[in-house]
């Protein structure tokens, strides 16, 4: 994002003011697209004190007219209750305007959560509140239609900011006449999803046309790939496991297969990293996940992702053009932001 807000004439750095994975300060440059990107890492272990006064002497040595915080609150605290953040960030920001993109609320949001989370989630909503009330952003973002929707309900108006791609679309080919239909999983598998219901509505749906189906999963897909190969192996169908890759592989990969598969729950696939880079490259996405009710409706026309459940695969396949495209490139979203904070400014 930094980098192609640069392309579009601006200039734009990161602080990382919780960096869990350095020993001690760096100031650094990361290349993104041909543009050095500016980076501030300021490491977890250094005292909290130390570390927001070398913040604010870098922010004011490049004296931005925004600051954006990213947040995610278990970023800020390994229990994900910052609740010293906002007074902090408060003394980051005076005389700049404050914009926040939620990438997370709180937790416990599920009607299944226990009691724990349910609490911690009302700690978390309780900072939040903190937050916007010291803060005062002129702008609010957030990726997806339920945290939209929770938001309102805390009294804030937000505007949705897509998820773009991190893996660019090096040379995208499809070949329709393979003989076999090719679903791709890319990143981490979340448990609990209906797998095997879904592998046999698909096999057979497939198996009338005359072509079978396959599994490619790529990335780090974490703890349950052994289940979902076991699962498809067992069932007769092929599988290949390629790990870790280059995102020009990753890019290939995706191109060439027929269907993506989601595991994140439907109203939380717009925050998905890996569905961002299936749109990116014209893959139709299909949500193969456990239930994750809130007591929230949200319209699944609202959201392009189609969302298996026993029963309608047929109908799913059939209806998949209806779909609506999404252009998550970070171009469109870089654009999109600063739209966005030249209507608030302006207005």
């Amino acid at each position: 994002l930094c980098a192609t807000l640069y392309k579009l004439g601006y200039s734009a750095g990161i602080i990382a003011i919780n960096d869990s994975s350095i020993a001690k300060p760096e100031a650094v440059t990361q290349k993104e697209d041909d543009i050095n990107v500016e980076v501030y890492r300021l490491p977890s272990t250094l005292a909290r004190k130390e570390r927001y006064k070398l913040a604010q002497e870098w922010i004011e040595e490049k004296n931005p007219k925004w600051l954006s915080l990213q947040f995610v609150p278990y970023s800020f605290s390994e229990k994900g209750i910052p609740f010293s953040l906002a007074s902090e960030l408060k003394g980051l920001g005076k005389g700049r305007n404050w914009h926040i993109m939620f990438h997370e609320l709180w937790i416990g949001m599920d009607d299944s959560s226990s009691i724990k989370e349910k609490i911690i989630g009302l700690l978390q909503r309780l900072i939040i509140k903190s937050m916007v009330f010291q803060l005062k952003p002129i702008t609010i973002h957030t990726q997806t239609h339920i945290y939209k929707h929770h938001l309102k309900d805390l009294g804030y108006q937000s505007s949705l900011l897509p998820l773009f791609s991190n893996i660019p679309v090096y040379k995208e080919h499809k070949n329709s006449e393979k003989d076999d239909i090719t679903f791709v999983i890319f990143g981490g598998i979340h448990a609990n999803a209906p797998i095997k219901k879904f592998i046999k509505e698909a096999s057979e749906y497939f198996s009338k046309i005359g072509k079978t189906i396959s599994l490619i999963t790529i990335g780090r897909n974490g703890k349950e790939l052994d289940n979902w190969i076991h699962i498809w192996n067992s069932s007769g169908l092929s599988t290949k496991q390629m790990g870790e890759q280059s995102k020009e592989v990753i890019s290939t990969t995706l191109s060439n297969a027929d269907y993506g598969i989601c595991t994140t729950p439907l109203v939380l696939s717009e925050k998905s990293g890996s569905v961002a880079a299936m749109h990116l490259h014209n893959l139709p996405v299909i949500c193969v996940a456990r239930n994750w009710n809130t007591g929230v409706q949200i319209s699944k026309k609202e959201i392009s992702v189609m969302n298996y459940q026993e029963g309608n695969f047929h109908n799913m396949i059939v209806n998949a053009n209806t779909i609506h495209k999404v252009d998550n490139s970070a171009n469109k979203i870089a654009k999109l932001l600063l739209d966005s904070l030249k209507i608030n400014i302006d207005g």
